[in-house]
């Protein structure tokens, strides 16, 4: 066995951190992340940021070399050509890296978009997906699934009048798609325009009566239009319809929470009989609605201990319960892990905003402010 050596031999104290929040202190670690990570990396592994860092760890013959690399048209060979920079992959590594690498070459480039799009849209992190399916859309403007994913996270920004366009031109394109139909009528409903909604639930109806949808959508527009009584009703027929779907439970729980029956809505949560993260993550819902913030933190901490995959506004609910608690060093422990998650995350970056001012550092709380409003502006600025 041939004993490799570490390019760095001395500590680095400067680290890396990938825009997933992902940490590196040295350069084998780098490529050991996009390794595994190339999709989230394609952007960065060879960016400006990137490449000074190695030049500034003692790497400055690799950061020259990485500077070639950026030169090349071929994506599969980049990625070799910095994962062979230093001996630290075996050759039979790299050339099954290497299919993966050439199928997703193939793929157009809408699709690629589409897949990196999707994997931010799992991680509820809307303002990164928002931007990459609109890029999508440029390569294809006719492509119904992109155009309803990227109004599901338009819907979830409170961009409805966006949702509501790109949802349009889907059901024109495919006027029998039943799922397109049922997020129409969503869009339609948060953004208002009450009567095309109307007009969308009796189409869908006329073609399954018995959807539990249905019931949930007539309950989402007496919710927006405040009818609380008949919106619970339409809650509750949803959750008879379909017992399996948690989210009918957790709107009906949204109603009486709004009517500030506490526990009510916790007996509509225990309905429930899978414990999950979402269930304790409701439950800390309910009990910072009824004012116990202590057992909000328990039940949010409960929410976390049970996912593998914590994402980042989940800490940051957890920092907000704590800072609410005055419990500011808590506070920051979970703002940091949110933080850690997802640096760009802007509701950690505001609750992290909200800490500062709490603990007095007015001028760390503006800044922030500011670069929140920035990055806010670029995300959603025209392409």
């Amino acid at each position: 066995m041939k004993i490799q050596l570490c390019l760095s031999q001395n500590i680095n104290a400067t680290p890396y951190t990938f825009k997933t929040g992902v940490r590196v202190f040295t350069f084998e670690e780098a490529m050991y992340y996009v390794f595994y990570h190339w999709r989230e990396s394609v952007d960065e592994f060879l960016g400006d940021k990137i490449i000074s860092w190695v030049a500034e760890i003692g790497h400055s013959y690799l950061a020259a070399k990485m500077k070639e690399l950026v030169k090349k048209d071929n994506f599969s060979a980049k990625v070799l050509g910095f994962l062979r920079l230093a001996e630290y992959f075996a050759e039979d590594e790299l050339d099954g890296l290497k299919g993966e690498l050439e199928k997703w070459e193939l793929r157009r480039e809408w699709e690629q978009l589409k897949e990196r799009g999707d994997y931010f849209a799992r991680k509820k992190e809307c303002e990164k997906a928002i931007p990459l399916y609109r890029r999508a859309l440029q390569y294809d403007d006719g492509n119904v699934t992109i155009l309803n994913n990227l109004a599901v996270q338009y819907m979830q920004v409170g961009a409805t009048a966006e949702a509501l366009s790109c949802l349009t031109r889907a059901l024109s394109l495919e006027p029998k798609n039943f799922s397109i139909l049922l997020h129409y009528v969503e869009a339609a409903i948060l953004n208002g325009s009450f009567d095309k909604a109307a007009k969308s639930i009796k189409k869908a109806y006329a073609h399954q009566p018995d959807n539990a949808d249905i019931s949930y959508l007539l309950g989402l527009m007496s919710f927006e239009k405040k009818d609380y009584p008949a919106a619970l009703m339409h809650f509750e027929k949803a959750m008879e319809a379909d017992k399996t779907v948690a989210y009918y439970v957790f709107k009906a729980v949204d109603i009486h929470l709004q009517m500030r029956q506490y526990e009510k809505a916790l007996d509509t949560l225990q309905k429930i009989t899978a414990r999950d993260t979402a269930y304790y993550a409701k439950e800390a819902e309910i009990y910072h609605a009824w004012g116990d913030v202590t057992r909000a933190i328990r039940s949010m901490s409960g929410a976390l201990a049970l996912t593998r995959d914590p994402e980042a506004t989940q800490y940051a609910r957890l920092a907000s319960y704590h800072r609410q608690d005055y419990d500011m060093p808590m506070a920051e422990i979970a703002i940091k892990k949110a933080l850690a998650i997802s640096p760009e995350n802007n509701i950690a970056r505001l609750e992290n905003a909200r800490i500062k001012k709490g603990l007095g550092r007015t001028r760390e709380y503006q800044t922030s402010l500011n670069e929140i409003l920035k990055a806010f502006k670029e995300n959603y600025r025209t392409d």
